[in-house]
């Protein structure tokens, strides 16, 4: 087995890196530290030959290959080359960097422009692990790349079980530099399984190809990831932490957070007593951040609808409407008074009514997407033929050509209408009709927008539960209905000095009712909240809302259901507030179900979590006193294994032993409480 790290910067990069100082004692402890057989230096869009001479000899101990960090498309490639190549890799580097320097990024041309025959690299894009290089992209790199970098362990086994994918791999991206921290990248490494000698570029390819030779442990098991640099491991599934007091749990704990945390959503820590913490009105408070994510989610097509319906001002349409007729009425009334000027029939002429065929000029814009999409033109083809698409190309552009034509010749009208018809209005007695440019169609078309808001507005409060979820023996409802009185508005708006009384004499009405809101110095974007309440309730197994002590119950449950979108979970002795019924029947199953999807640790003392968990690997922390200096020793095993060992495998205890004492207080603990339940059945 061969311990890699493929990813580490040796200087920062401007609008990507703080500064620091590079050093290469600390490159030589980090080597040490993590036990690495070969690293790779790669810069962002950048290669120092130099340095890097200056670092192949100070690691002479290891393997090191020049690569670069490439600003590649929409993502990032890391490019991977044999030492023996340096100078004509130097070359093709330097043409990333000015490239970069102008453009921003690589493109895939450019990419095989400066570098020629790909399949002298190793390519490793950024696969699931921001910025991810996208699909279509890899797609034109087909048979140059096999392996992807992931970000977490989580990642790592999701992948390496789905037989579509590129082989996973996690590297450090470590920033080498000054009195760093080796500790923060214990456990960000990659295992290939070779005992080839030398280790070149050509046996780590050969090894990335074949996912049954890449680990992240030692112990070459796909389902385990190591941790710390003493080889511990953990399980991708559940992981039990048992132990006495004061033995290096919660330290356990802390050390995996520090170590995993420092990329978004990496670790989700649920710490001994902090979700009982919460009082009243922080539960209110943590209701309404999902009450008002439930009435969103529930309004989102009606915010749309009333955003549409606010742009209608239906009191200057009538205006218009009557001064047009009201105008055209008394124009038919003077008639025999008409001079020369009015009798012009461009005096009253209607200008043409001008809508723009959006339909058309979408069409067209779609058609030319697949005529210039590249990365998937022979599936575009197989389906359409290029010669219809641009045959059809070609009979949209046309009609598009004849509509444009139209629309400029009548605006052209419209405008010699309106100059002629004012000079002629400016020269007569006779009375002008105003307004003669109104658009019946648009009147109509407003009439019909109201009447749909109306019944629209009618229908959202009614009342209906939108939104339902369990958390173990809680259920979660979000119901929606209609508002009883000003005074609940008010509380929705949280101002008090508005007066909601008038606007809400109109609630039955949408649309004047919505006239009324207007009235009132809201937020108009904010209006649509006034038309249907949304109440979130958190019930128990009974339909009843929770009590004080199944608050803290409701937010482990909550805290837990949330964890999915982590990486990883450590929870700290959930039994410390909770009585066992609860443990079993809803906190064992939440985790375990947990667990099938990312690894979980948890820190117990109790026997109904311990044990009736059933985890898949179990660790025991234990302090001795070691010629006077307190020692930490963490022992682990799957169950079902006779001894623990600590990681090195040099200390070893009877499996049996470590959990009676830790979960039963021991073997006579445990069989005296045997003997007592007996003889209540008895």
């Amino acid at each position: 087995m061969k311990k890699i790290d493929l990813h580490i910067h040796t200087t920062p990069a401007t609008g990507k890196d703080s500064f620091f100082e590079f050093s290469i004692p600390d490159f030589q402890e980090y080597v040490v530290q993590m036990s690495l057989d070969a690293v790779a230096i790669t810069n962002h869009n950048l290669f120092d030959i130099d340095q890097f001479k200056a670092i192949d000899s100070a690691l002479c101990d290891i393997v090191v290959f020049p690569g670069i960090e490439i600003d590649f498309e929409d993502g990032h490639l890391l490019l991977i080359t044999e030492s023996a190549d340096i100078d004509d890799f130097a070359t093709k580097c330097q043409l990333v960097t000015t490239e970069h320097a102008k453009e921003g990024k690589i493109s895939s041309t450019k990419l095989v422009d400066f570098f020629g025959d790909l399949s002298k690299y190793l390519l490793i894009p950024h696969y699931d692990k921001t910025p991810v290089v996208s699909q279509k992209f890899l797609d034109l790199l087909n048979g140059h790349i096999y392996a992807g970098e992931v970000q977490s362990p989580k990642k790592f086994y999701r992948l390496i079980k789905d037989p579509r994918s590129l082989t996973p791999v996690k590297f450090s991206d470590a920033r080498i530099k000054k009195s760093m921290d080796t500790s923060l990248h214990q456990g960000k490494h990659t295992y290939i399984k070779t005992a080839a000698e030398p280790l070149t570029l050509s046996v780590v390819k050969a090894a990335l190809t074949d996912k049954n030779k890449v680990f992240l442990t030692a112990s070459e098991k796909h389902d385990f990831f190591e941790v710390f640099t003493d080889g511990q491991e953990l399980s991708h599934g559940l992981n039990v932490i048992l132990g006495s007091r004061s033995s290096g749990k919660t330290h356990f704990l802390n050390r995996l957070e520090e170590t995993f945390s420092s990329k978004a959503n990496a670790i989700k820590y649920i710490r001994q007593f902090d979700l009982v913490k919460i009082d009243e009105d922080e539960f209110n408070t943590l209701l309404e951040n999902e009450r008002s994510v439930a009435r969103e989610k529930y309004l989102s097509k009606f915010k749309q609808v009333t955003s549409e319906v606010l742009l209608i001002n239906r009191a200057e349409t009538h205006f218009k409407l009557d001064r047009y007729i009201e105008t055209l009425l008394k124009y038919a009334k003077s008639e025999k008074l008409q001079d020369e000027y009015s009798k012009a029939y461009l005096f009253k002429e209607t200008p043409y009514s001008i809508r723009i065929d959006e339909d058309i000029k979408n069409l067209l814009l779609a058609v030319k997407l697949l005529l210039a999409d590249q990365v998937h033109k022979g599936i575009i083809n197989k389906h359409l033929p290029e010669t219809s698409l641009s045959a059809l190309f070609a009979d949209l552009s046309y009609e598009y050509r004849l509509k444009t034509l139209e629309i400029t010749k009548k605006q052209w009208v419209n405008e010699l209408v309106h100059t002629t018809s004012k000079l002629l209005k400016s020269r007569s007695s006779s009375p002008s009709i105003e307004h003669n440019d109104i658009d019946l169609y648009d009147i109509q078309l407003e009439k019909e927008k109201i009447r749909r808001f109306n019944a629209i507005g009618k229908a959202v409060k009614k009342t209906a539960v939108i939104d339902q979820k369990t958390a173990g023996k809680f259920s979660i409802e979000a119901v929606a209905g209609p508002y009883s009185g000003a005074g609940e508005l008010k509380d929705e708006s949280g101002k008090s000095k508005v007066r909601f009384s008038d606007a809400f004499g109109s609630y039955a009405s949408p649309y004047f009712y919505l006239d009324k809101l207007k009235g009132l110095g809201l937020q108009q974007a904010e209006l649509y909240r006034y038309f249907c309440r949304v109440r979130y309730h958190v019930l128990n197994e009974y339909g009843k809302p929770v009590s004080g002590g199944e608050r803290a119950e409701f937010n482990l449950l909550k805290a837990l259901d949330d964890a999915r979108q982590f990486e990883m979970v450590l929870v700290d002795e959930p039994e410390s507030s909770f009585d066992n019924v609860f443990l079993k029947d809803s906190v064992n199953k939440v985790i375990k179900d947990l667990a099938k999807e990312l690894p979980v640790v948890v820190v117990t003392h109790n026997n109904t979590v311990g044990m009736l968990l059933q985890p898949d690997y179990i660790l025991y922390t234990k302090r001795e006193i070691i010629s006077g200096v307190d020692e930490y020793f963490v022992y682990s095993g799957s169950p079902g294994e006779k001894e623990f060992k600590t990681a090195d495998g040099a200390r070893k205890l009877d499996s049996h032993t470590i959990l009676l004492e830790s979960l039963e207080a021991g073997a006579d603990a445990y069989a005296l409480r045997n003997k007592l339940y007996e003889n209540f059945k008895k």
